[in-house]
């Protein structure tokens, strides 16, 4: 993968983290960031995937909810990191992997917001079910758009 496209990719994500930002309790905020996350893992590859996720949607915390920009660094490129396994794909893992990145994203942010200071159990208890709904929205719009992307790519 060149460089310059494991960039452009960072820049999607930073712009749908940012776009569109539903404030939640605790600070956080729903997005569409995770769509591209797994659209970069399942077209780019694991390394695409890290760093587009992580770094990307890192830069679009800094913009609004910087305390959260750690977390989200590491959470977010797990996440990139394990749809990008996908790659090359076999059809059941262009379902499988995405679907394991998605669970370490609500996992990931449930204990950093209950290991945070100043957030606790309680903020990360209501926001799970956004973290879930945001997680099925990346993983539904990342593999459609990946499979949309491959369909147009050869013809």
């Amino acid at each position: 993968m060149k460089w310059y496209l494991i960039v452009g990719l960072t820049v999607m994500v930073m712009i749908a983290t940012v776009l569109v930002r539903i404030p939640v309790p605790g600070g956080g905020y729903f997005n569409l960031g995770d769509v591209v996350i797994i659209f970069s893992g399942l077209f780019g590859g694991w390394k695409a995937g890290l760093i587009a996720g992580g770094i990307g949607s890192a830069l679009a915390d800094l913009i609004g909810f910087p305390v959260f920009a750690p977390i989200t660094l590491i959470v977010k490129g797990l996440e990139g990191l394990v749809a990008g396994l996908a790659k090359p794909a076999i059809k059941w893992q262009i379902y499988f992997f995405p679907a394991i990145a998605v669970i370490i994203m609500i996992a990931g942010y449930f204990l950093g917001c209950w290991l945070f200071p100043n957030l606790g159990l309680a903020v990360a208890i209501a926001d799970l079910p956004v973290n879930i709904i945001q997680a099925v929205a990346g993983y539904i719009g990342g593999i459609a758009l990946h499979l949309a992307y491959t369909k147009i790519s050869s013809t």
